[in-house]
């Protein structure tokens, strides 16, 4: 259980997400939709360079743990039919998928 401290950010953007699906409080919207945009830009680099790429795999964190996070905001998105937001986590988690698989490829 230790690499809960690795997750804690994930998962208090996760409660984050679920509070602005609650009250659809536009100052919400703006810290999600910036932390949605640096986390794409994170995800696009880390694809392209292979040092972040390192960096970002150096974690605990069960792989499962972050596919029920984006689980998780997906619906809750796709719930509040917010379709945009929803589209740019889905990519994210594509992104997510396709720097695990070709991390686990450069291991083997």
């Amino acid at each position: 259980m230790a690499w809960i401290k690795d997750a804690v950010v994930d998962i208090i953007i996760l409660l984050f997400i679920v509070a602005y699906a609650i009250s659809l409080n536009s100052v919400l919207q703006v810290i999600l939709w910036v932390y949605t945009g640096l986390l794409f830009i994170s995800k696009v680099l880390a694809l392209f360079m292979p040092s972040l790429q390192r960096r970002a795999n150096n974690t605990q964190v069960p792989i499962y743990v972050y596919h029920i996070i984006y689980i998780l905001t997906l619906g809750t998105l796709i719930y509040i039919g917010d379709f945009y937001f929803a589209a740019a986590w889905g990519i994210i988690w594509v992104l997510s998928v396709i720097q695990y698989i070709s991390s686990n490829k450069k291991k083997s």
